[in-house]
């Protein structure tokens, strides 16, 4: 009797585990027809020695030329503008330790990037420039705060106006939860990665969270974004065989990197050559 309650146990334990790390149990029907390209440009294809820095109005140009796709990070201003851009604190592109959610649009855009003339983009004026010709990845960027819940919705009603191909993801499962609940038909990824790894030990609980996938339970994403080089985590090896979502692997930094991930990862984001 008591190994028959182990074992009944021991089985919820494994079922619950499988609910809580599936993407999806039913594939939803998406079209990825229009992301036809599999090579994105993380943050466009920037060279700042070349005066192209990244997450810049010329990155952006220089992909769009040569025909990848990008990824590209949004953030809230404090006045509720979208830019793009990747980190919160303002001081390693931009020279200025300030926090990009506590300046305003007007403050934000007088600054410069790395030392060149470009300077932080608008969402708008992304968009404008990419006029739907390439596929866009954007994630959305989180300091699980209050404009991150905020960013949403917002980014959701802009692009809504927009008619190229594009997805979004994020770490942040709450996030991509908004969009499962009020914007269904928009392709959403989970960002993750396995910090133990890759750095010998987890800082929190939230970057277990990221190596194992539980958040999955309020995302359901149609693809998973991983680092690639955390791909032996028992996890995405688990849900990428069981479940065979879209698989996008990142950040790729040369060439026989890509070559050797092209059996594994869908799509894959790239930096520092050109595939």
């Amino acid at each position: 009797m008591a190994w028959g309650i182990i074992a009944a146990v021991f089985l919820l334990l494994i079922f619950a585990y499988i609910f809580q790390v599936a993407p999806f149990f039913i594939k939803r029907k998406r079209d990825f027809s229009p992301f036809k390209v599999k090579a994105y440009a993380h943050r466009g294809l920037h060279d700042v020695s070349a005066g192209i820095p990244e997450n810049s109005l010329a990155a952006f140009r220089r992909a769009k030329e040569k025909g990848y796709g990008v990824e590209l990070d949004v953030f809230l201003t404090s006045d509720g503008h979208m830019v793009v851009h990747h980190d919160r604190s303002l001081k390693r592109i931009c020279g200025i330790d300030r926090n990009i959610d506590q300046m305003t649009l007007e403050e934000v855009r007088a600054l410069t990037l790395s030392g060149t003339d470009e300077r932080i983009p608008t969402l708008d004026e992304v968009l404008s420039l990419i006029d739907g010709k390439i596929p866009m990845i954007i994630e959305m960027k989180s300091d699980r705060g209050p404009m991150a819940r905020a960013l949403p919705p917002v980014l959701h009603a802009r692009m809504q106006q927009y008619q190229g191909p594009y997805c979004v993801e994020s770490f942040d499962p709450f996030m991509l939860h908004w969009y499962k609940k009020h914007a269904p038909q928009v392709i959403r990824g989970q960002l993750c990665y396995d910090q133990r790894r890759m750095e010998g030990k987890y800082e929190s609980l939230f970057m277990f969270f990221y190596a194992h996938m539980p958040m999955n339970l309020l995302s359901r994403p149609d693809f998973l974004a991983y680092e690639y080089r955390s791909r032996r985590n028992f996890s995405f090896r688990l849900v990428s065989c069981l479940f065979r979502p879209l698989l996008v692997a990142w950040t790729v930094r040369d060439q026989q990197t890509y070559n050797q991930l092209q059996s594994t990862f869908d799509w894959q984001i790239f930096e520092g050559f050109e595939p």
